[in-house]
Protein backbone atom coordinates (compact mmCIF):
# COMPACT_ATOMS: atom_id res chain seq x y z
CA UNK A 1 0.00 0.00 0.00
CA UNK A 2 1.64 3.39 -0.98
CA UNK A 3 1.76 5.94 1.85
CA UNK A 4 -0.48 9.00 1.21
CA UNK A 5 1.72 12.07 -0.24
CA UNK A 6 3.92 9.73 -0.95
CA UNK A 7 4.68 9.62 -5.14
CA UNK A 8 3.52 6.16 -6.12
CA UNK A 9 7.17 6.18 -7.93
CA UNK A 10 9.30 6.04 -5.01
CA UNK A 11 11.80 3.96 -5.94
CA UNK A 12 12.68 6.67 -8.80
CA UNK A 13 14.40 9.92 -7.88
CA UNK A 14 13.02 12.89 -9.63
CA UNK A 15 13.57 13.22 -12.97
CA UNK A 16 13.69 9.22 -13.56
CA UNK A 17 16.41 6.80 -13.47
CA UNK A 18 18.15 8.31 -16.45
CA UNK A 19 18.74 11.25 -13.54
CA UNK A 20 20.54 9.09 -11.09
CA UNK A 21 24.16 9.71 -10.16
CA UNK A 22 25.95 6.24 -10.62
CA UNK A 23 27.36 4.64 -7.98
CA UNK A 24 31.09 6.36 -8.25
CA UNK A 25 29.83 9.90 -8.68
CA UNK A 26 27.29 8.93 -5.56
CA UNK A 27 30.36 7.58 -3.79
CA UNK A 28 32.28 10.51 -4.24
CA UNK A 29 29.91 12.69 -2.95
CA UNK A 30 29.00 10.95 0.42
CA UNK A 31 33.03 10.96 1.13
CA UNK A 32 33.50 14.44 -0.44
CA UNK A 33 31.30 17.32 -0.14
CA UNK A 34 28.95 15.47 2.34
CA UNK A 35 32.05 15.08 4.70
CA UNK A 36 31.88 18.86 5.25
CA UNK A 37 28.29 18.45 6.66
CA UNK A 38 29.38 15.78 9.13
CA UNK A 39 32.76 18.26 10.32
CA UNK A 40 30.28 20.57 11.77
CA UNK A 41 28.12 17.84 13.23
CA UNK A 42 31.24 16.07 14.71
CA UNK A 43 32.50 19.75 16.27
CA UNK A 44 29.95 18.99 18.65
CA UNK A 45 31.41 15.65 20.03
CA UNK A 46 34.97 17.28 20.35
CA UNK A 47 33.39 20.02 22.19
CA UNK A 48 31.56 17.63 24.52
CA UNK A 49 34.97 16.05 24.44
CA UNK A 50 36.60 19.16 25.54
CA UNK A 51 34.42 19.94 27.96
CA UNK A 52 33.84 17.01 29.80
CA UNK A 53 37.21 17.17 31.83
CA UNK A 54 35.79 20.56 32.83
CA UNK A 55 32.12 19.66 33.90
CA UNK A 56 33.22 16.45 35.88
CA UNK A 57 35.31 18.44 37.85
CA UNK A 58 33.41 21.49 38.54
CA UNK A 59 30.30 19.29 38.88
CA UNK A 60 31.56 16.24 40.67
CA UNK A 61 30.15 12.24 40.49
CA UNK A 62 26.48 13.50 42.04
CA UNK A 63 25.69 16.04 39.75
CA UNK A 64 27.44 14.34 36.54
CA UNK A 65 25.10 11.49 37.19
CA UNK A 66 21.92 14.27 37.47
CA UNK A 67 23.47 15.53 33.85
CA UNK A 68 23.38 12.50 32.64
CA UNK A 69 20.33 11.05 33.77
CA UNK A 70 18.76 14.61 32.52
CA UNK A 71 20.38 14.36 29.42
CA UNK A 72 19.19 10.89 29.05
CA UNK A 73 15.41 12.15 29.17
CA UNK A 74 16.31 14.87 26.96
CA UNK A 75 17.30 12.22 24.22
CA UNK A 76 13.46 10.48 24.78
CA UNK A 77 11.78 13.70 24.57
CA UNK A 78 13.33 15.18 21.63
CA UNK A 79 12.12 11.52 19.46
CA UNK A 80 8.62 12.45 20.70
CA UNK A 81 8.80 15.92 19.96
CA UNK A 82 9.86 15.22 16.54
CA UNK A 83 7.86 12.29 15.38
CA UNK A 84 10.30 11.52 12.67
CA UNK A 85 9.42 14.65 10.48
CA UNK A 86 13.01 15.61 9.96
CA UNK A 87 13.74 12.37 7.87
CA UNK A 88 10.15 13.31 6.26
CA UNK A 89 11.36 16.67 5.43
CA UNK A 90 14.61 15.37 4.03
CA UNK A 91 12.35 12.89 1.34
CA UNK A 92 9.74 15.01 0.82
CA UNK A 93 12.27 17.82 -0.67
CA UNK A 94 13.72 14.86 -3.27
CA UNK A 95 10.56 13.76 -3.69
CA UNK A 96 8.20 16.92 -3.55
CA UNK A 97 10.23 19.66 -4.17
CA UNK A 98 11.93 22.91 -1.79
CA UNK A 99 8.12 24.53 -1.08
CA UNK A 100 6.46 20.95 0.51
CA UNK A 101 9.67 20.41 2.82
CA UNK A 102 9.51 24.14 4.25
CA UNK A 103 5.78 23.29 4.91
CA UNK A 104 6.67 20.51 6.65
CA UNK A 105 8.79 22.38 9.04
CA UNK A 106 5.79 24.35 10.15
CA UNK A 107 4.07 21.11 10.79
CA UNK A 108 7.33 20.02 12.70
CA UNK A 109 7.18 22.72 15.06
CA UNK A 110 3.96 22.82 15.91
CA UNK A 111 4.35 19.52 16.57
CA UNK A 112 7.60 19.70 18.97
CA UNK A 113 5.64 22.91 20.57
CA UNK A 114 2.47 20.41 21.21
CA UNK A 115 4.69 17.50 22.73
CA UNK A 116 6.74 20.01 24.75
CA UNK A 117 3.50 21.04 26.21
CA UNK A 118 2.19 17.94 27.14
CA UNK A 119 5.36 16.42 28.59
CA UNK A 120 5.95 19.89 30.85
CA UNK A 121 1.73 18.99 31.74
CA UNK A 122 2.81 15.48 33.14
CA UNK A 123 6.23 16.19 34.28
CA UNK A 124 5.13 15.18 38.08
CA UNK A 125 3.99 11.91 37.25
CA UNK A 126 6.76 10.29 35.71
CA UNK A 127 9.73 12.52 37.01
CA UNK A 128 9.42 10.56 40.26
CA UNK A 129 9.19 6.84 39.17
CA UNK A 130 12.55 7.66 36.42
CA UNK A 131 14.48 8.61 39.70
CA UNK A 132 14.52 12.67 39.88
CA UNK A 133 12.09 13.13 42.70
CA UNK A 134 9.95 16.33 42.39
CA UNK A 135 9.57 18.21 38.80
CA UNK A 136 12.00 20.65 38.74
CA UNK A 137 15.60 21.88 38.33
CA UNK A 138 17.47 20.13 35.58
CA UNK A 139 14.94 17.70 34.79
CA UNK A 140 12.33 20.15 33.90
CA UNK A 141 14.63 22.63 31.92
CA UNK A 142 15.47 19.56 29.92
CA UNK A 143 11.89 19.46 28.44
CA UNK A 144 12.48 22.01 26.97
CA UNK A 145 15.60 21.35 25.42
CA UNK A 146 13.95 18.72 23.70
CA UNK A 147 11.32 20.47 22.11
CA UNK A 148 13.77 23.36 20.73
CA UNK A 149 16.26 20.39 19.77
CA UNK A 150 13.75 18.72 17.88
CA UNK A 151 12.31 22.16 15.89
CA UNK A 152 16.35 22.81 15.36
CA UNK A 153 16.30 18.97 13.84
CA UNK A 154 13.36 19.04 10.71
CA UNK A 155 15.68 22.87 9.66
CA UNK A 156 18.93 20.98 10.08
CA UNK A 157 17.74 18.71 7.82
CA UNK A 158 16.03 21.05 5.24
CA UNK A 159 19.20 22.83 5.30
CA UNK A 160 21.42 20.00 4.69
CA UNK A 161 18.81 18.59 1.94
CA UNK A 162 19.16 22.17 0.05
CA UNK A 163 23.06 21.98 0.40
CA UNK A 164 23.23 25.10 2.47
CA UNK A 165 26.69 24.48 3.86
CA UNK A 166 27.24 27.92 5.16
CA UNK A 167 23.71 28.24 6.79
CA UNK A 168 24.31 24.46 8.27
CA UNK A 169 27.00 24.71 9.70
CA UNK A 170 26.16 28.65 11.47
CA UNK A 171 23.16 26.82 13.04
CA UNK A 172 25.27 23.74 13.92
CA UNK A 173 27.86 25.83 15.72
CA UNK A 174 25.39 27.58 17.87
CA UNK A 175 24.23 23.86 18.96
CA UNK A 176 27.37 22.39 19.79
CA UNK A 177 30.12 25.08 19.92
CA UNK A 178 27.57 27.80 21.46
CA UNK A 179 25.53 25.23 23.87
CA UNK A 180 29.12 24.01 25.31
CA UNK A 181 30.62 27.64 26.29
CA UNK A 182 27.08 28.39 27.56
CA UNK A 183 26.87 25.84 29.77
CA UNK A 184 30.75 25.75 31.11
CA UNK A 185 29.61 29.53 31.35
CA UNK A 186 26.60 28.77 33.32
CA UNK A 187 28.23 26.51 35.74
CA UNK A 188 30.76 29.53 36.83
CA UNK A 189 28.45 32.11 36.71
CA UNK A 190 25.65 30.43 38.54
CA UNK A 191 26.56 27.52 40.22
CA UNK A 192 28.32 24.03 40.23
CA UNK A 193 24.91 22.19 39.42
CA UNK A 194 23.33 20.24 36.89
CA UNK A 195 20.25 22.47 36.61
CA UNK A 196 22.56 25.44 35.90
CA UNK A 197 24.31 23.57 32.85
CA UNK A 198 21.38 22.49 30.90
CA UNK A 199 20.32 26.04 31.21
CA UNK A 200 23.33 26.49 29.00
CA UNK A 201 22.31 23.94 26.40
CA UNK A 202 18.84 25.49 26.35
CA UNK A 203 19.81 28.84 25.75
CA UNK A 204 22.10 28.13 22.78
CA UNK A 205 19.32 26.20 21.88
CA UNK A 206 16.60 28.50 21.62
CA UNK A 207 19.12 30.79 19.55
CA UNK A 208 20.13 27.98 17.06
CA UNK A 209 16.28 27.19 16.44
CA UNK A 210 16.01 31.00 16.05
CA UNK A 211 18.78 31.14 12.97
CA UNK A 212 17.28 27.89 11.34
CA UNK A 213 13.64 29.31 11.13
CA UNK A 214 15.03 32.55 9.92
CA UNK A 215 16.92 31.01 7.13
CA UNK A 216 14.38 28.19 6.02
CA UNK A 217 11.94 30.47 4.95
CA UNK A 218 9.52 28.12 6.66
CA UNK A 219 5.32 27.92 4.24
CA UNK A 220 2.62 27.96 6.97
CA UNK A 221 -0.04 24.45 6.29
CA UNK A 222 -2.82 25.13 4.46
CA UNK A 223 -5.89 22.98 4.06
CA UNK A 224 -4.48 21.32 0.73
CA UNK A 225 -2.15 20.31 2.66
CA UNK A 226 -3.85 18.08 4.55
CA UNK A 227 -2.50 15.11 2.79
CA UNK A 228 1.21 16.21 2.68
CA UNK A 229 1.12 16.38 6.51
CA UNK A 230 -0.75 13.00 6.68
CA UNK A 231 1.67 11.45 4.66
CA UNK A 232 4.48 13.21 6.49
CA UNK A 233 3.07 11.51 9.45
CA UNK A 234 2.46 8.00 8.28
CA UNK A 235 6.28 8.44 6.81
CA UNK A 236 7.72 9.46 10.19
CA UNK A 237 5.81 8.31 12.82
CA UNK A 238 6.82 4.54 12.78
CA UNK A 239 10.51 6.20 13.31
CA UNK A 240 9.63 7.16 16.74
CA UNK A 241 9.54 3.86 18.07
CA UNK A 242 12.75 2.89 16.44
CA UNK A 243 14.52 6.42 17.46
CA UNK A 244 12.86 5.03 21.06
CA UNK A 245 14.54 1.77 20.59
CA UNK A 246 17.74 2.96 19.50
CA UNK A 247 17.60 5.58 22.22
CA UNK A 248 16.77 2.43 25.28
CA UNK A 249 19.82 0.70 23.14
CA UNK A 250 22.00 3.52 23.92
CA UNK A 251 21.12 5.65 27.01
CA UNK A 252 18.18 3.55 29.05
CA UNK A 253 21.42 1.22 30.85
CA UNK A 254 22.24 4.96 32.84
CA UNK A 255 18.24 4.66 34.33
CA UNK A 256 18.90 1.12 35.15
CA UNK A 257 22.25 1.31 36.86
CA UNK A 258 21.09 4.26 38.90
CA UNK A 259 18.27 1.97 40.01
CA UNK A 260 20.69 -0.84 40.63
CA UNK A 261 24.16 0.66 41.73
CA UNK A 262 23.69 4.73 42.19
CA UNK A 263 23.93 7.71 40.36
CA UNK A 264 28.25 7.74 41.20
CA UNK A 265 27.97 4.41 38.89
CA UNK A 266 25.70 6.21 36.73
CA UNK A 267 28.24 8.92 36.21
CA UNK A 268 31.64 6.26 35.81
CA UNK A 269 29.44 4.51 33.14
CA UNK A 270 28.65 7.83 31.10
CA UNK A 271 32.19 8.82 30.97
CA UNK A 272 33.12 5.65 29.60
CA UNK A 273 30.89 5.33 27.11
CA UNK A 274 30.88 8.31 26.11
CA UNK A 275 33.78 7.91 24.82
CA UNK A 276 32.99 4.52 23.94
CA UNK A 277 30.42 5.46 21.63
CA UNK A 278 31.69 8.38 19.51
CA UNK A 279 32.18 5.82 16.20
CA UNK A 280 28.39 5.22 16.85
CA UNK A 281 27.64 8.80 17.28
CA UNK A 282 29.24 9.98 14.26
CA UNK A 283 28.04 7.15 12.09
CA UNK A 284 24.48 7.73 13.54
CA UNK A 285 25.09 11.46 12.10
CA UNK A 286 26.66 10.65 8.72
CA UNK A 287 23.96 8.36 8.07
CA UNK A 288 21.84 11.48 8.43
CA UNK A 289 23.94 13.77 6.32
CA UNK A 290 23.98 11.03 3.76
CA UNK A 291 20.25 10.75 3.55
CA UNK A 292 19.19 13.35 1.28
CA UNK A 293 21.69 11.29 -1.37
CA UNK A 294 20.39 8.01 -0.76
CA UNK A 295 17.14 9.33 -1.44
CA UNK A 296 18.15 10.94 -4.90
CA UNK A 297 19.35 7.81 -6.10
CA UNK A 298 16.43 5.85 -5.00
CA UNK A 299 15.66 1.93 -3.75
CA UNK A 300 16.15 0.19 -6.91
CA UNK A 301 19.45 -1.78 -8.06
CA UNK A 302 21.43 1.89 -8.38
CA UNK A 303 20.62 2.53 -4.65
CA UNK A 304 21.63 -0.66 -3.56
CA UNK A 305 25.00 -0.95 -4.99
CA UNK A 306 25.59 2.73 -3.70
CA UNK A 307 24.39 1.24 0.11
CA UNK A 308 26.82 -1.52 -0.78
CA UNK A 309 29.72 0.24 -1.67
CA UNK A 310 29.40 2.87 1.19
CA UNK A 311 29.02 0.18 3.60
CA UNK A 312 31.98 -2.00 2.77
CA UNK A 313 34.06 1.92 2.80
CA UNK A 314 32.49 2.29 6.45
CA UNK A 315 33.73 -1.21 7.58
CA UNK A 316 37.32 -0.65 6.38
CA UNK A 317 37.55 2.83 8.12
CA UNK A 318 35.87 1.43 10.92
CA UNK A 319 38.65 -1.36 11.88
CA UNK A 320 41.31 1.52 12.51
CA UNK A 321 38.84 3.64 15.18
CA UNK A 322 37.62 0.58 16.98
CA UNK A 323 41.15 -0.31 17.67
CA UNK A 324 42.73 3.10 18.19
CA UNK A 325 39.95 4.68 20.31
CA UNK A 326 40.45 1.37 22.64
CA UNK A 327 44.12 1.51 22.86
CA UNK A 328 44.30 5.77 23.40
CA UNK A 329 41.18 4.76 25.97
CA UNK A 330 43.25 4.92 29.26
CA UNK A 331 44.67 8.28 28.42
CA UNK A 332 41.21 9.72 27.64
CA UNK A 333 39.32 8.90 30.83
CA UNK A 334 42.46 10.43 32.67
CA UNK A 335 41.50 13.32 30.44
CA UNK A 336 37.91 13.35 31.16
CA UNK A 337 37.44 12.57 34.78
CA UNK A 338 39.45 12.47 37.99
CA UNK A 339 40.87 9.51 39.67
CA UNK A 340 38.41 9.04 41.61
CA UNK A 341 36.39 7.47 38.52
CA UNK A 342 38.72 4.40 38.68
CA UNK A 343 40.02 5.15 35.06
CA UNK A 344 41.75 1.92 34.61
CA UNK A 345 38.45 -0.52 35.72
CA UNK A 346 36.67 1.32 32.63
CA UNK A 347 38.97 -0.10 29.73
CA UNK A 348 37.28 -3.26 29.44
CA UNK A 349 33.54 -1.55 29.83
CA UNK A 350 34.82 0.65 27.29
CA UNK A 351 36.22 -1.83 24.68
CA UNK A 352 33.10 -3.51 24.69
CA UNK A 353 30.87 -0.64 23.60
CA UNK A 354 33.56 0.69 21.00
CA UNK A 355 33.21 -2.75 19.17
CA UNK A 356 29.43 -2.75 19.35
CA UNK A 357 29.72 -0.09 16.24
CA UNK A 358 30.52 -2.84 13.96
CA UNK A 359 26.81 -4.37 14.10
CA UNK A 360 25.37 -0.73 14.16
CA UNK A 361 27.24 -0.04 10.87
CA UNK A 362 25.40 -3.08 9.58
CA UNK A 363 21.96 -2.02 10.75
CA UNK A 364 22.46 1.67 9.53
CA UNK A 365 22.83 -0.06 5.79
CA UNK A 366 20.24 -2.14 5.91
CA UNK A 367 18.00 1.51 7.61
CA UNK A 368 19.07 3.51 4.24
CA UNK A 369 17.49 0.96 1.77
CA UNK A 370 14.16 0.58 4.08
CA UNK A 371 13.80 4.44 4.51
CA UNK A 372 14.50 4.85 0.98
CA UNK A 373 11.77 2.22 -0.05
CA UNK A 374 9.49 3.99 2.89
CA UNK A 375 9.63 0.90 4.95
CA UNK A 376 9.64 2.48 8.06
CA UNK A 377 7.60 -0.05 10.00
CA UNK A 378 10.10 -2.43 9.59
CA UNK A 379 12.70 -0.40 11.17
CA UNK A 380 10.29 0.34 13.77
CA UNK A 381 9.82 -3.50 14.73
CA UNK A 382 13.36 -4.16 14.65
CA UNK A 383 14.67 -1.23 17.04
CA UNK A 384 11.40 -2.32 19.28
CA UNK A 385 12.33 -5.79 19.74
CA UNK A 386 16.21 -5.03 20.30
CA UNK A 387 15.36 -2.64 22.95
CA UNK A 388 13.19 -5.26 24.81
CA UNK A 389 16.07 -7.16 24.97
CA UNK A 390 18.68 -4.69 25.93
CA UNK A 391 16.32 -3.99 28.55
CA UNK A 392 15.86 -7.65 29.85
CA UNK A 393 19.95 -8.24 29.76
CA UNK A 394 20.21 -5.32 31.86
CA UNK A 395 18.09 -6.10 34.15
CA UNK A 396 19.71 -9.97 34.05
CA UNK A 397 23.47 -8.45 33.70
CA UNK A 398 24.07 -5.66 35.98
CA UNK A 399 23.74 -7.30 39.18
CA UNK A 400 25.86 -9.51 38.43
CA UNK A 401 28.76 -7.82 36.42
CA UNK A 402 28.14 -4.10 36.92
CA UNK A 403 27.92 -1.45 34.36
CA UNK A 404 30.31 -3.84 32.28
CA UNK A 405 26.96 -5.60 32.42
CA UNK A 406 25.17 -2.86 31.14
CA UNK A 407 28.07 -2.64 27.97
CA UNK A 408 27.60 -6.27 27.06
CA UNK A 409 23.84 -5.99 26.75
CA UNK A 410 24.61 -3.10 24.71
CA UNK A 411 26.81 -4.78 22.39
CA UNK A 412 24.28 -8.20 22.44
CA UNK A 413 21.41 -5.90 21.79
CA UNK A 414 23.20 -4.20 18.47
CA UNK A 415 23.62 -7.69 17.50
CA UNK A 416 19.93 -8.56 17.82
CA UNK A 417 18.66 -5.62 16.00
CA UNK A 418 21.23 -5.80 13.10
CA UNK A 419 19.77 -9.52 12.41
CA UNK A 420 16.42 -8.99 12.97
CA UNK A 421 17.02 -5.58 9.65
CA UNK A 422 18.43 -7.84 7.56
CA UNK A 423 15.60 -10.11 7.37
CA UNK A 424 13.60 -7.72 5.21
CA UNK A 425 16.47 -7.60 2.91
CA UNK A 426 18.04 -10.39 2.70
CA UNK A 427 19.25 -11.60 -0.75
CA UNK A 428 20.14 -7.63 -1.26
CA UNK A 429 24.12 -7.24 -2.08
CA UNK A 430 24.41 -4.95 1.18
CA UNK A 431 23.32 -8.43 3.25
CA UNK A 432 26.06 -10.49 2.23
CA UNK A 433 29.88 -10.37 3.63
CA UNK A 434 32.51 -8.50 2.27
CA UNK A 435 36.45 -8.35 2.40
CA UNK A 436 35.86 -4.83 4.22
CA UNK A 437 33.64 -6.94 6.94
CA UNK A 438 36.65 -9.19 7.37
CA UNK A 439 38.90 -6.25 8.14
CA UNK A 440 36.50 -4.99 11.09
CA UNK A 441 36.29 -8.67 12.57
CA UNK A 442 39.61 -8.27 12.90
CA UNK A 443 39.28 -4.87 13.88
CA UNK A 444 37.37 -6.20 16.62
CA UNK A 445 39.67 -8.69 18.15
CA UNK A 446 42.52 -6.27 18.59
CA UNK A 447 40.29 -3.70 20.23
CA UNK A 448 39.52 -5.96 23.03
CA UNK A 449 43.04 -7.19 23.40
CA UNK A 450 44.29 -3.54 23.73
CA UNK A 451 42.44 -3.91 27.31
CA UNK A 452 45.64 -5.98 28.12
CA UNK A 453 47.97 -3.56 27.36
CA UNK A 454 50.01 -1.79 30.65
CA UNK A 455 48.75 1.37 31.40
CA UNK A 456 51.94 2.83 33.04
CA UNK A 457 54.22 5.55 31.81
CA UNK A 458 55.85 3.27 29.41
CA UNK A 459 52.43 1.48 28.48
CA UNK A 460 51.20 5.07 27.85
CA UNK A 461 54.08 5.92 25.73
CA UNK A 462 53.37 2.82 23.51
CA UNK A 463 49.27 3.37 23.60
CA UNK A 464 49.86 6.86 21.74
CA UNK A 465 52.47 5.59 19.22
CA UNK A 466 50.21 2.83 18.37
CA UNK A 467 47.25 5.12 18.50
CA UNK A 468 49.22 7.53 15.91
CA UNK A 469 49.76 4.59 13.81
CA UNK A 470 45.88 3.95 13.93
CA UNK A 471 45.36 7.22 12.54
CA UNK A 472 47.38 6.92 9.80
CA UNK A 473 45.76 3.35 8.75
CA UNK A 474 42.51 5.62 8.85
CA UNK A 475 44.12 8.28 6.61
CA UNK A 476 45.53 5.31 4.15
CA UNK A 477 42.02 3.78 3.94
CA UNK A 478 40.50 7.81 3.58
CA UNK A 479 42.30 7.79 0.79
CA UNK A 480 41.93 4.53 -1.30
CA UNK A 481 38.22 4.80 -0.79
CA UNK A 482 38.03 8.26 -2.31
CA UNK A 483 40.83 7.15 -5.45
CA UNK A 484 38.66 4.01 -6.01
CA UNK A 485 35.77 5.70 -6.51
CA UNK A 486 36.75 9.01 -8.11
CA UNK A 487 38.14 6.38 -11.04
CA UNK A 488 34.92 5.25 -11.62
CA UNK A 489 33.22 8.38 -11.05
CA UNK A 490 35.09 9.76 -13.79
CA UNK A 491 34.58 6.48 -16.19
CA UNK A 492 31.06 6.79 -15.59
CA UNK A 493 30.84 10.25 -16.51
CA UNK A 494 32.76 9.99 -19.44
CA UNK A 495 30.56 6.95 -20.42
CA UNK A 496 27.62 9.29 -20.04
CA UNK A 497 29.05 12.10 -21.99
CA UNK A 498 29.32 9.35 -24.92
CA UNK A 499 25.95 7.80 -24.80
CA UNK A 500 24.52 11.57 -25.29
Amino acid sequence: MDLPGVDERRDLAPGGAESRPDVGSAMTGLFGRDSLYLVFWFLQVVMAALATPLATRLLGAPEFGVWSAANAVMQVLVVLCGCGLQVAVQKWHEDHGPDAARRLISLSVAVAVAATALAHLTGPLWSGPLGFGDYEGAVRLAVLWAGSSAGTAAVLALLRSQDRLAGFSGVSLLQSVGAELCSLAALVVLAPTAESFVVGRLVAQLLALALGLGMTRLRLLRPADLSLARGALVFGLPLVPAMLGSFVLGAADRFLIQAELGETAVAHYAVAYNIAALPMLVLSVLNSVWLPRFFAVGAGPEGDAVITASRDALYRLLAPVMVGLTVVSPLLLRLWAPPSFGQDDLLLVTAVVVVSAASYTAGLSATRALLAAARTRMIAVSAAVASVANVLLNLWWIPVFGILGAALATAAAYAVQHLLLLLPTRGRPFSRGSAGLAQTAAGIGLALLTVLLPTGTIGMLLRAVLGLACLGWFAAAYRWIRSAHSGSAHSGSAHSEGTQ
